[in-house]
């Protein structure tokens, strides 16, 4: 609280003679390299943003790349920049910077995170509509080369938020399931896709039956079991960690999926 508070008197000062706030600025930047996750400092800087309106997004945009080269998931860096962005604007390049991320790192959840506030908020891409099918090829390709990375699939699922019946009818997703199964029948993240899908109305093809079908034969209590109920099976297998939640699960499932 002391700290809040000295930070404010700052602010009072620095308005009260009308100071440079470009020197501030530098100043700031100065402690924050040093200090990069005390969020004080970035909430002065943000108030410097906010003083110095639209000018300073790019270099605001390129601090914030600075602190993230050192620490890709700083929550304080991320926050500013999509504040930034928000509110002051510099959206040109910002996909160009989640494609480098991720090249980078493909695991970089941060970096996925932000590539979504971008594709649904950026004045200059035309909104998830526009984006969704480019983005689905981008994601898919994604998660062929790192089927156990978690954070290509759920943004696979968000591309679709809300619309449902959108994303039961792109053969894409569930095509990229059973090319993963196909590999591994363990995949918890297909597992649980396909599941989704089934429940929503997906009427599963002949080649996710086939691809199944081995697995299902080879365990009495899924042998007749309906396909829904197969994969809340495998689940409980390869994912223990939710082995309650995947039982519960099954006991939900309509008989009518098969």
């Amino acid at each position: 609280m002391l700290l809040d508070a000295v930070w404010h008197f700052r602010r009072l000062i620095l308005e009260a003679l009308g100071s440079d706030l470009l020197e501030e600025r530098d100043f700031v930047e100065k402690i924050a390299e040093c200090n990069p996750k005390n969020y004080q400092i970035w909430h002065h800087k943000r108030w410097l943003a906010e003083k110095l309106g639209p000018g300073v997004a790019n270099k605001e945009h390129e601090f914030t790349m600075k602190i993230l080269a050192i620490d890709a998931k700083n929550y304080h860096a991320w926050s500013h920049r999509q504040w930034v962005l928000q509110t002051l604007g510099g959206w040109e390049s910002e996909l160009q910077y989640c494609n480098q991320l991720l090249e980078e790192d493909v695991f970089n959840n941060s970096a996925w995170n932000q590539r979504y506030l971008v594709i649904t908020r950026s004045p200059l891409l035309g909104g998830l509509t526009v984006m969704r099918d480019s983005e689905v090829d981008y994601t898919i390709e994604s998660i062929v080369a790192n089927p156990q990375n978690e954070s290509p699939w759920r943004y696979l699922k968000g591309l679709y938020k809300g619309e449902n019946n959108l994303l039961v009818a792109d053969e894409r997703i569930s095509d990229v399931c059973v090319k993963v199964l196909k590999n591994d029948w363990s995949c918890v993240f297909a597992l649980s896709l396909l599941l989704d899908l089934l429940r929503l109305g997906l009427q599963p093809s002949d080649e996710l039956k086939v691809t199944l079908e081995p697995t299902r034969n080879s365990d009495p209590e899924m042998a007749g079991a309906d396909l829904a109920t197969t994969i809340c099976c495998i689940l409980q297998k390869c994912d223990p960690l939710r082995v309650n939640y995947w039982s519960w699960y099954k006991t939900t499932l309509s008989s009518h999926i098969s």
